[in-house]
């Protein structure tokens, strides 16, 4: 019998199994490598303060080497070493004068203003930081400028040998790269799988299990904007059927397909729910599900690992039975005593998604394993959708930091500067008083502001708690290793080890990274031959107080709370909601279908409906008393992703019948009305600053309603009509009676939603 202590442990060893094949560890070894390779080189010549300078240099730049395209890195490692360079030149320049501060201010400010536009730039803010610092601790070390030219000369040397390490690396890695993007794709379009199978099972939490799939959506559409710059930024290498990056190109292309096809799914959830688990139907769906799941995540460790694939996703009896029980339910629906029309509807659609998704999930396994039916058939099935390569590098999100972004942001009222200000003036205020109470290094009170600061107050809160506890872990077991009086070969490995481990486990436990960055610090102290007892000490009182400086300054210092920004998102993704519907109704009616045109639309609006998730989610972070209508940024976040899903149902419909057009004058009016009411809840939100719920209804025009009355009249009229037609001759009577009501359902269910959400944001008058 398992024990509670054994299950335990056998949770942390596959959890520390998981971290150390993650590629965040694989970048912190190549960091580290590139890092230490000069400071080693250097030690076994008898060079040993040549090769620090040297590794410094190179650590200035190392976090800026991530996945990315060739000139994306190589402009990020350029830039980042220019930016350190000229901080800490312009820092052992100035000294400990009164031009120190406000230079710092300066320094501190720039680099907190670009942090938030992406990752790399918060990774390049986080290496200006560390210049900053090491600049500091620094100052006083030369005695002329001849000196401090020469030091920056050997940084600029370090860093420039990461450049030519990163180069080269790239060129070897650049396949492993996109096929850790590929796989981790996978995975999480599974998670995706998992999370709608789990919405419709009893005892689910609707609106937290809503909320869960929108979660899980912001982090696919994250990892899918990061494939496609590796794919389709240079399309060149994707010529040619049987290339390595063309078979990636094609599980891409069929990943984003399947994910549209799963937010298509029904998403009343509530009365799917209740009316599908009474029909033994749903349980073949369920079982379907369950195994497409396990095949992902397969093929995704296939990809990762290199694992031994489990077996075929061998589907045809359960798929063939739940056909046949459909036929049966859908000859009780076409009696006039049946109440089962609604199930069966509902059934049919999920029947017809499953068999897509299995053709998809066909096409990816076959192109993992590389058999041969991937260049006989797939390529072929998969060519007759997909995008013109020349078009593929407008689905690469452009650089977010611009002039225009730069200067709409440079104002009081942008979140972004209202955080750089905060950032610069904590910062800068508590290396002051750090000086004023003559700590020994007042310099850690600044790193500890500048790492522990950020954006959001839930998130700064978070990372407050967990510096703390894990620099004094850190501490303590800096100062047990010490009692046993390490080599300086052994602290030398020690703070190797330890940096490596700080940045693995940076994104997955931040109490974890702030221990072994503890480690890291005090043993690079040991290297350098300074007291270690003293640094443990100094080394947590400067983190207390920097860590409280921190906390009171998120919450009292010009802050920004979410439910101010939360309008402006909410309006940008009904913005992109309304163009992708609006792309989706024109090929409906004109019977034409533009694969580029959708495609973009579609990726718009997936990318804002994350972002506006992704504020919602900070916004619960927020202390009580600043979480200002939030049940109703709830009701309004939920009602969006709602308006998204049923959108994408309907352009699942539209590439199912490229050809056919549905130009029915009432399809139009309805279709008119929910555009009105998208555009009237955008001007409503470009008027206000806070969300207020108003009594008050939106107007319903009388031409909609009674288009909808003529849509259930010709409903009814296909119905007798089928009712009277022999059996053979029934097909297409039927074809045409799905599809109407299927269409009706869809854009009534639209409407509905547009002029709840207009009803919303109305402000009272």
């Amino acid at each position: 019998m398992t024990t509670p202590f054994i299950s335990r442990l056998r949770r942390g060893i596959a959890y520390l199994q998981e971290v150390f094949r993650d590629e965040q560890f694989y970048l912190s070894l190549r960091h580290t490598v590139g890092a230490f390779i000069p400071l080693v080189v250097c030690e076994l010549i008898g060079y040993e303060t040549l090769g620090l300078e040297l590794m410094l240099g190179a650590f200035f730049v190392s976090a800026v080497d991530i996945a990315g395209t060739l000139r994306s890195k190589a402009t990020a490692l350029l830039i980042t070493t220019a930016i350190s360079i000229t901080i800490t030149f312009c820092i052992l320049v100035v000294g400990n004068n009164l031009l120190m501060l406000p230079l710092l201010f300066l320094f501190i400010f720039g680099l907190a203003y670009i942090s938030p536009f992406s990752l790399r730039y918060t990774l390049m803010a986080v290496m200006g930081y560390i210049a900053i610092i090491l600049a500091i601790s620094m100052v006083g070390r030369f005695s002329s400028i001849e000196g401090i030219l020469w030091h920056c000369f050997l940084l600029l040397c370090g860093s420039l040998w990461y450049f030519v390490f990163a180069m080269v690396i790239h060129w070897f890695a650049r396949t492993r790269e996109i096929n850790r993007r590929i796989a981790e794709c996978t995975r999480q379009t599974a998670q995706y799988f998992q999370q709608r199978l789990a919405l419709l099972e009893p005892g689910t939490n609707h609106e937290q299990g809503l909320l869960e799939l929108a979660r899980l959506q912001q982090q696919l559409s994250e990892t899918q904007e990061s494939a496609r710059e590796l794919l389709f930024s240079d399309t060149s290498l994707l010529a040619g059927r049987s290339s390595e990056r063309r078979r990636f190109y094609l599980i891409f292309i069929e990943l984003v397909d399947m994910h549209e096809l799963a937010v298509a799914t029904p998403i009343d959830y509530p009365r799917i729910r209740e009316l599908l688990h009474r029909y033994p139907e749903y349980n073949i769906i369920r079982s379907i599900i369950a195994r497409i799941n396990r095949e992902m995540h397969n093929l995704a460790d296939i990809l990762l690992h290199n694992a031994d694939y489990a077996g075929h996703l061998q589907l045809g009896d359960n798929l063939d039975q739940l056909r046949s029980q459909l036929q049966e339910l859908k000859e009780q629906v076409l009696k006039e005593e049946s109440t089962d029309e609604e199930a069966y509807h509902a059934l049919r659609r999920i029947e017809l998604y499953l068999h897509r998704q299995l053709q998809k999930v066909e096409v990816i396994q076959n192109a993992v394993l590389n058999r041969k039916t991937y260049e006989e058939k797939d390529v072929q099935q998969a060519t007759a959708t997909e995008v013109d390569t020349k078009d593929l590098p407008q689905f690469v999100t452009p650089n977010p930091l611009n002039w225009n972004s730069v200067l709409g942001n440079f104002s009081f009222e942008s979140s972004y500067f209202r955080y750089a200000l905060r950032t610069a003036t904590t910062a800068v205020a508590g290396y002051a008083l750090a000086g004023l109470l003559q700590f020994q290094n007042a310099y850690w009170v600044l790193l500890t502001v500048l790492v522990v600061m950020k954006p959001g107050y839930g998130v700064t809160r978070e990372r407050f708690y967990h510096r703390i506890i894990g620099t004094l872990i850190g501490a303590l077991i800096a100062y047990g290793i010490y009692q046993l009086n390490p080599s300086h070969t052994i602290s030398l490995a020690l703070f190797g080890v330890a940096l490596t481990l700080a940045f693995t486990f940076v994104v997955h436990n931040y109490t974890v990274a702030s221990t072994f960055f503890t480690i890291f610090v005090i043993f690079l102290y040991s290297f350098l031959n300074r007291e270690i007892p003293s640094m443990v000490v100094f080394r947590v009182v400067d983190t207390l107080l920097g860590a409280v400086l921190v906390i009171l300054a998120i919450r009292y210092l010009w802050p920004y709370w979410e439910h101010q920004k939360f309008p402006a998102l909410l309006r940008k993704s009904l913005c992109a909601n309304k163009a992708y519907l609006q792309k989706v109704l024109k090929h409906l009616f004109e019977g034409t279908f533009h694969e580029t045109e959708y495609r973009l639309a579609r990726k718009k609006a997936y990318v804002d409906m994350a972002n506006l998730v992704s504020s919602y989610y900070r916004l619960t972070g927020d202390p009580e008393s600043k979480q200002k209508n939030a049940k109703f940024s709830y009701d309004l976040a939920l009602l969006s992703y709602m308006i998204l899903s049923t959108t994408t149902s309907l352009g699942i419909f539209v590439q199912r019948h490229r050809q056919q057009a549905f130009d029915y004058q009432e399809f139009r009016l309805i279709g008119d009305g929910i555009i009105t009411n998208l555009d009237f809840s955008i001007s409503e939100l470009e008027q206000a600053t806070e969300l207020h719920k108003a009594p008050s209804e939106i107007s319903k025009s009388e031409d909609i309603e009674q288009a909808g009355d003529d849509l259930e009249q010709q409903l009814r009229q296909l119905k007798q009509q089928l009712k009277k037609q022999p059996t053979d001759q029934q097909n297409q009577t039927y074809v045409k009676y799905a599809q109407i009501n299927y269409l009706s359902q869809q854009l009534g269910w639209m409407l509905e939603l547009s002029r709840t959400i207009a009803k919303h944001v109305k402000r009272p008058g």
